[in-house]
């Protein structure tokens, strides 16, 4: 396994072609500079935005070229695991059983060779309502047979996600990727333990992902051993055929093949499965609490799937990607006819601990509000805020523990206030090792659908 080359991020630019992107940086975490002269270190614990190309958009991804796409995994050392065209099995009639639409099929390109890739990734719920979740690998190549800085480095292009497919046919839609975001360990080290990515796509007719197939919550800090995990995945290779999902569930362990701090399932999902959500618990019949994504896999065929369960860097690599996302639903819609004078909406009306949430406050010649919270119906209101207002729109971003908020507006001055929206912040799913150390460090969103 390759977890510290020391790779440069600017070199890496400089010989792949690819514009210098400055890493969004935890402050916590950034490594020191060296004491002695030369250039910093580059930072390996934030997280890096990347437009995508895309210049045929959905129209590239015909059912030829869907069916001749390869698979794309690594083997547990991180290298790539080879497939040919011939190496996925003949289709077979199969009846995918319902559910899961959250989970999908992702179809990309090789930009330098055109060939076609696929793995598998699931919905985020966010307030921005058009995240996907999946493997570092899948998004953007180190390995190729590359040793430290050679020219393959490079992003995928032409990402299409494809909820629930199922031989050749796309349920809900099909879902342009348009940014990438990857964790900057990986591409600086080639770190295993941070090969994971989100990929915003764009909205479908001005309609949200998460609106139509539901969102997943991500759950972090949770050990390796856990127990009930369910694994989704489209595999490519025999004796599977990447027309349909296939599951796996049971325990995880620590991995006695890989990094100690990896997890290690049962599973004989083979090619294609690379990418796909690690359920650390469901929440309904579409969506779950996501604690790992597929990452590498023994090339002897031997049924086991290695994965390093999130831990905190996937916070700073979620705000880079709802940064990066569309924000459609975080804005007020416009009402035909007469607006009320003081208008609240949340960006989301449940939410899990250790998840932000946004009051967006719309006004109508008011300049001056404040925002209010309760905690109990009929108790008196407290203020959280004030603002200024500009624009006739403001935003108040909380973040706070379990429990249910009913906020509202109030016109600085006067009586005047808006209806009141609630907030629920829930609490995580327990580990399987319920010590109070544990438990307390452990953080999750929630999903929604």
């Amino acid at each position: 396994m390759r977890r510290s080359l020391g790779v440069v991020a600017a070199a890496i630019a400089l010989l792949t072609g690819l514009p210098v992107v400055a890493p969004v940086v935890a402050p916590a975490l950034a490594e020191p500079q060296a004491a002695e002269p030369g250039p910093p270190a580059p930072a390996r614990h934030g997280a890096v935005v990347q437009d995508l190309e895309s210049p045929a958009g959905t129209a590239y991804w015909t059912r030829r070229r869907m069916r001749a796409a390869l698979p794309l995994d690594l083997d547990p050392s991180g290298a790539v695991i080879t497939s040919s065209a011939d190496a996925a099995a003949p289709a077979q009639p199969a009846v995918t059983p319902p559910g899961l639409r959250s989970t999908g099929k992702l179809f990309f390109r090789d930009p330098r060779t055109s060939q076609g890739y696929v793995c598998s990734a699931s919905s985020v719920n966010t307030p921005e309502r058009n995240l996907v979740v999946t493997a570092g690998h899948c998004v953007y190549s180190t390995r190729d047979g590359c040793v430290l800085l050679c020219t393959a480095r490079h992003y995928f292009s032409d990402f299409v996600f494809v909820p629930s497919y199922d031989h050749g046919t796309a349920p809900y839609g099909q879902w342009t990727g348009v940014r990438a975001i990857t964790q900057q360990a990986w591409i600086a080290d080639e770190d295993d333990g941070h090969d994971q990515a989100f990929l915003a796509v764009a909205p479908v007719g001005g309609v949200n992902l998460v609106d139509v197939v539901g969102g997943n919550g991500l759950a972090w800090n949770y050990p390796a051993r856990e127990d009930g995990v369910r694994v989704v995945g489209w595999p490519a290779q025999a004796p599977y055929d990447g027309q349909s999902r296939q599951e796996c569930s049971g325990a995880t362990t620590v991995s006695q093949v890989t990094d100690p701090t990896d997890a290690q399932i049962s599973c004989p999902l083979t090619g294609g499965a690379s990418g796909g959500p690690w359920f650390l618990r469901m929440a309904s019949a579409d969506t779950g609490f996501v604690f790992a994504v597929t990452s590498r896999r023994p090339a002897d065929g031997t049924p086991l799937l290695f994965a390093m369960p999130f831990d905190s860097s996937i916070e700073t690599l979620l705000a880079a990607a709802r940064s990066a996302a569309v924000p459609v639903s975080a804005r007020v819609p416009a009402r035909p006819g007469a607006r009320p004078r003081l208008r609240l909406v949340a960006s989301a009306a449940s939410v899990g601990f250790g998840e932000s949430y946004q009051l967006v406050a719309e006004t109508r010649r008011v300049r001056r509000i404040v925002l209010q919270v309760r905690t109990v119906p009929g108790a008196p209101w407290r203020r959280v805020a004030r603002a200024r207002v500009h624009q006739g729109v403001t935003v108040f971003d909380q973040a706070l523990p379990p429990g249910t908020r009913w906020y509202r507006v109030r016109e600085r001055g006067t009586r005047r206030h808006s209806k009141p929206v609630v907030v629920t912040v829930g609490a995580c799913p327990l580990p399987l090792d319920r010590s109070p150390g544990v438990v307390s460090n452990t953080r999750c969103t929630s999903p929604v659908g």
